[in-house]
């Protein structure tokens, strides 16, 4: 890959291959990405398209049994008292999250539960969080006596390995 001058106006800084701004306005323009994108969630086109969105994946991609329990009144005041519990802090990283940012989430799957609405086996997670402990369950379910080992994974177990740099999900089956 060549060179080139920096995308910021009236910078001749040379880029690294690869990228389109200087080490300088790199930052500023994601910073300035991520501006234009939470404007963009707060207007009604968006709200409206993400509403739209979810109903079609409730109907057409959820399992209906979890699209059930997740809708259900009884999930609704467990959720909600977790959240109240854990003062929207995550529990793997202890960060506090936002309002749109958080999953409240079962700690032994709820496949795989004996309650699955017992509060001391539910957590916060942000979203993205979430993805990675869900992206190592199906790495870990995939093995031989997946579902046991699933089934017995501590909170703290899960709260090293979603902190790991860099997570490989085939070493922690």
């Amino acid at each position: 890959m060549r060179t080139h001058e920096c995308w910021h106006q009236s910078c001749h800084r040379l880029c690294e291959p690869g990228h389109d701004y200087c080490s300088i306005h790199e930052v500023q323009h994601k910073q300035e990405q991520l501006e234009r994108l939470h404007e963009y969630h707060q207007t009604d086109q968006y709200k409206q398209y993400h509403k739209q969105w979810q109903r079609e994946y409730n109907h057409n991609e959820r399992d209906p049994i979890a699209n059930k329990f997740y809708h259900s009144a009884q999930w609704t005041k467990v959720r909600d008292y977790v959240k109240r519990r854990d003062l929207m802090i995550d529990g793997s990283t202890g960060r506090t999250l936002n309002d749109h940012d958080y999953i409240v989430d079962h700690i032994v799957p709820r496949r795989y539960c004996h309650d699955p609405y017992d509060a001391d086996n539910l957590w916060l997670l942000s979203r993205r969080q979430h993805n990675r402990k869900t992206l190592i369950e199906q790495a870990i379910e995939a093995k031989p006596n997946g579902v046991n080992k699933l089934k017995h994974i501590s909170r703290g177990t899960w709260k090293h390995w979603l902190n790991e740099k860099k997570p490989k999900a085939e070493k922690h089956c």
